[in-house]
């Protein structure tokens, strides 16, 4: 069945309000041929909120009522000082600083020591990573409702100190013994956390930023702005990275990049909230939608049966 124009909640569309409110069933048309709804037609009210500008919004009682008014979305000022915004788009900063140039590093360390065998492997660092990835990034999506979006973004952040201290103790291994196929496979198997870590956090800022910019009607301000921070922070790794491991070898880079990542780990641990509307139900507004469709189609077939009687 199609989305019928009028069946979309504009304001929640739009991000001025956290949570869609259900279409009322019984001041609908009835229930179309196919089991749909017929809904009559609505008119949005909605002021648009084009304000572009840094000062605060102004209320216009000639153009608009105050109700509709409470629906302006905020000005990118407002916006941009919200703290807890600005904590996060510091931590998506840190984290890709720190986490951008792990698997470059892991693939040049492989191809290095391995020969033919190392560059194979250091080719299915990418293939191992992005599989656990999508893996994570569907459990994340669809059990973040359920247990919130912070233990879950937790685990990603964790991951990768983690990955970096068993990098660190491999490296050391392979330098007190030598190389040998059995340990390069071992630290390939290290991409198992890189994709993890990819994964909660690909899904997981997105839905925090969505949670943080609720309400505000700027949602595409605050990711562009969480993303810009990604981007900075993936670039400023890539020389980072690279600058450790040549100036003081593979083991110390993964060392300080490992401590570097516990910082925005801990950040948000300690410094950011749980960001999932707490009014929050999984499920309730399609439960109450679909009891008022199946309690219309009872009064329509019992108002016909009435009617055949008559």
């Amino acid at each position: 069945s199609r989305i019928k124009p009028d069946d979309i909640d504009h304001d929640a569309a739009r991000g001025l309000v956290i949570e869609s409110k259900p279409t009322d069933v019984a001041q609908s048309g009835g229930v179309d041929s196919q089991g749909g709804l017929n809904q009559p037609a609505a008119v949005n009210k909605t002021t648009p909120s084009f304000n572009f500008g840094f000062s605060a919004p102004t209320k216009d009682d000639s153009s608009a009522t105050a109700s509709q008014e409470a629906l302006r979305a905020d000005t990118p000022l407002q916006v941009m000082r919200d703290p807890i915004l600005l904590t996060f788009t510091l931590i998506c900063f840190l984290f890709h600083a720190a986490n951008g140039c792990i698997l470059p590093l892991v693939m040049q360390s492989l191809a290095l020591e391995g020969g033919r065998s190392g560059i194979l492997l250091s080719g299915f660092c990418i293939i191992v990573a992005q599989t656990f990835m999508v893996g994570t990034a569907k459990i994340c999506g669809e059990k973040s409702a359920l247990y919130g979006r912070k233990i879950l973004f937790l685990i990603g952040f964790f991951s990768v100190p983690l990955r970096c201290l068993i990098l660190t103790g491999l490296l050391y291994l392979r330098d007190l013994n030598g190389s040998s196929l059995f340990l390069q496979i071992v630290i390939l198997s290290t991409q198992v956390l890189d994709g993890i870590g990819a994964g909660a956090f690909g899904t997981m800022y997105i839905l925090v930023t969505s949670d943080i910019s609720g309400g505000t009607g700027r949602f595409s301000l605050a990711l562009g702005i969480t993303t810009a921070a990604m981007s900075i922070g993936g670039t400023v790794s890539g020389y980072l990275g690279e600058a450790l491991a040549e100036d003081l070898g593979y083991r110390e880079a993964f060392i300080i990049l490992g401590i570097l990542a516990l910082v925005p780990a801990l950040l948000y641990l300690f410094c950011m909230p749980e960001t999932l509307p707490t009014q929050y139900t999984p499920g309730a507004n399609v439960q109450k939608v679909t009891t008022n469709v199946e309690e219309e189609k009872e009064r329509l077939l019992s108002s016909k049966n009435n009617s055949h009687q008559v």
